[in-house]
């Protein structure tokens, strides 16, 4: 299940209690059309790889902190981090590319 990131402090905290799995973030926003299509998508992703990957979900309103740290100017845009090292960005709501990536990034 994708958990709901409150400020950078509570992020900071995921990122580390990952330790080596795989982390992705989504950066959403509530009046994005785009997110709420693919937010079924990643919760059924979330669930299947939740052995080897953490969801986080970032609302770019709330966090703007966050959204400027990771330069984040379009939603949806994917984050995956890997032993707090950005392995990649992936920018809108491709279902079929973001579990392509969560496959790649989890069985390196």
């Amino acid at each position: 299940m994708a958990y709901m990131v409150r400020n950078q402090d509570d992020l900071d905290v995921q990122l580390e209690q990952a330790q080596d799995k795989l982390v992705v973030i989504d950066f959403f926003a509530n009046w994005c059309g785009p997110c709420k299509v693919i937010a079924p998508k990643l919760e059924e992703l979330a669930q299947q790889y939740s052995d080897r990957v953490v969801v986080l979900k970032v609302n770019v309103d709330d966090n703007e902190d966050i959204t400027v740290e990771y330069n984040i100017t379009s939603m949806p845009t994917f984050v995956f981090i890997k032993g707090g090292v950005v392995l990649e960005f992936l920018v809108g709501g491709n279902s079929d590319k973001l579990a392509k990536f969560m496959e790649k990034f989890t069985s390196d």
